[in-house]
């Protein structure tokens, strides 16, 4: 076990000493400082950035696109229904203002899950206002489908 380790230390201090420019690995590959600590300095390596041969770890894109996750849904998921609605031919103008009211209320409320610092947190607190909102959009499409049929048929 005590070699094992003693090989282990020594292979280190070789491919340290080499630096990026003696592995062929480092140079070649962008996201080796990133997932190698031997390369980025950790061990005593060559380090990171363009100085010495290997690129700076790459940041993770940000979710949603990079909008925060509570304006994703606003802009998204409530935006796109309301304005399936709102674009049918003939659609009442007290019904446009019921929509506009919901997608109002609910983007106050969205917005308050902001403070929520965790993904995850934001997602859950997300989650049971964007129900709702599409539950009240669909009440409004219902009632507005009914008032369809009700035109339709025959007296």
């Amino acid at each position: 076990m005590k070699f094992a380790i003693v090989l282990l230390v020594a292979s280190i201090a070789c491919i340290s000493a080499q630096g990026p420019a003696g592995n062929p690995f480092a140079a070649a590959n962008p996201y080796a400082a990133a997932f190698n600590p031997f390369l980025n300095g950790v061990f005593g390596g060559a380090g990171t950035g363009a100085a010495a041969g290997v690129a700076a770890p790459v940041a993770p894109a940000a979710p949603f696109g990079g909008a925060s996750i509570s304006s994703f849904f606003q802009s998204i998921v409530l935006q796109r229904e309301a304005e399936r609605l709102l674009s049918q031919p003939d659609f009442p103008v007290d019904l446009a203002e019921r929509v506009q009211e919901v997608v109002a209320t609910s983007q106050e409320a969205i917005s308050g899950c902001n403070n929520a610092t965790l993904p995850w947190l934001q997602i859950r607190c997300v989650k049971p206002l964007l129900t709702n909102a599409k539950n009240q959009l669909k009440v409004i499409d219902d009632e507005w489908q009914a008032r369809l049929a009700a035109t339709a048929a025959p007296v």
